[in-house]
């Protein structure tokens, strides 16, 4: 990771408002609404733009750094960076849901292996109980760990914010590849508009209940095709920042990426309009200087755009067994807000400390060979 005065204060800025909106959301807005004994918060917002935004940022990152090194590399790079703090949220969110719904459900299952693994005894919590929470079982498990949840219907994800890693995953393989046949300018703009186009013929589909009901779903979103316009526009944005792509065309595919977005979030103007301008601010800082107004944070912003990944692991579900919690304790509205958005931030911070940093740090280190000892000569077996 470049140190704080290397790098960009934008980027770290706009990374850390795809994410706020990520988690302001899921925890304001999305909990009460969808977890059975969550209460409401005093505040519910939800613009939905962030995910989508960190995808167009992992695609134009990735078209920023792929020519630095060879593709093998890169991708061995990204992959460390990824998959050690992921697997270890996964088991972190696996334990805690089996624990925790047993309890809200008020279920019954015998020692800690039955609790992990086991089928529940399954009891009547009476009238007035909130509804039961889905307990995961093992094949839940060891589909995230794969990174497959999408790809059958009967495996659920861990956590619903979690779409987004098998997409990158793959996206992040598929480039290593693309770029490991030395591609042109006029081949990468080609699958730019490629990428884009994608998302464009599929999206009719979605309004076929024969494809939307079958098996050809769960094949399109394991592909990634909804959403193969979030890494076309990443691709577009570092294309026109080089001046490969005239302004006029970068437009156009922003603003088809801007309709697309907009279909898939049920047409909520707030959500297409703040994703309109996140593709803006990206473009503004692909293509300008750093900007002024945010060198006196520049740091802090560095420090905290390192948690971001950490935290957006952690957030959505573990956040939820938590207002659960302290729901269930009575504890007012205001206080409950705080103390899980606390919470959320230090298991992200612990999270980057103890599993990302470190593990991202022994799996990059180059080796280098055992020079000779002077005592003992490298022809002494000769």
């Amino acid at each position: 990771m470049a140190s704080a005065a290397a790098r960009q204060a934008n980027w770290d800025f706009i990374r850390i408002v795809a994410v706020l909106g990520v988690v302001i959301g899921h925890v304001t807005f999305l909990g009460p609404r969808i977890m059975p004994g969550v209460d409401e918060y005093p505040i519910g917002l939800e613009v939905r733009m962030g995910a989508s935004t960190l995808l167009v940022l992992s695609a134009y990152f990735a078209c920023v750094t792929l020519r630095r090194g060879t593709p093998g590399r890169w991708l061995a790079r990204r992959l460390a960076r990824l998959l050690p703090a992921y697997l270890a949220a996964v088991l972190i969110v696996y334990v805690v849901s089996r624990i925790a719904v047993l309890s809200f459900n008020g279920w019954e299952a015998s020692g800690l292996f039955g609790r992990l693994f086991g089928e529940p005894q399954v009891t009547d919590p009476g009238p007035g109980a909130p509804a039961p929470w889905y307990l995961p079982d093992v094949a839940d498990l060891v589909a995230n760990v794969l990174l497959v949840p999408a790809w059958h219907r009967g495996w659920v994800p861990l956590d619903y914010s979690y779409w987004t890693l098998p997409l990158q995953v793959l996206a992040f393989i598929a480039a290593a590849l693309v770029f490991s046949r030395r591609p042109n300018i006029t081949h990468i703009r080609n699958l730019a508009r490629g990428l884009v186009a994608l998302s464009v013929a599929a999206s009719p589909l979605k309004l076929m209940p024969s494809v939307m009901d079958g098996p050809a779903y769960s094949l399109l979103t394991g592909l990634g095709v909804w959403n193969a316009y979030l890494f076309g526009l990443g691709v577009a944005i570092w294309l026109w920042s080089r001046g490969h792509v005239a302004t006029g065309e970068l437009t156009l595919l922003c603003a088809v990426g801007t309709m697309i977005h907009f279909g898939s979030v049920h047409w909520e103007i707030a959500a297409g309009l703040a994703f309109a301008a996140m593709l803006a601010a990206i473009a503004a800082a692909a293509r300008g200087t750093d900007w002024a107004f945010l060198q006196p944070v520049r740091r802090p912003l560095a420090w905290l755009a390192g948690l971001t990944y950490c935290v957006y692991l952690v957030h959505q579900q573990l956040g939820y067994v938590l207002a659960r919690v302290l729901s269930d304790a009575g504890l007012p509205a205001w206080p409950r807000l705080i103390a899980v958005l606390a919470a959320v931030g230090l298991a992200g911070y612990l999270l980057h400390v103890l599993v990302e940093r470190p593990a991202y740090r022994a799996l990059t280190q180059r080796r280098t060979p055992a020079t000779p000892s002077p005592q003992t000569p490298a022809t002494a077996t000769a």
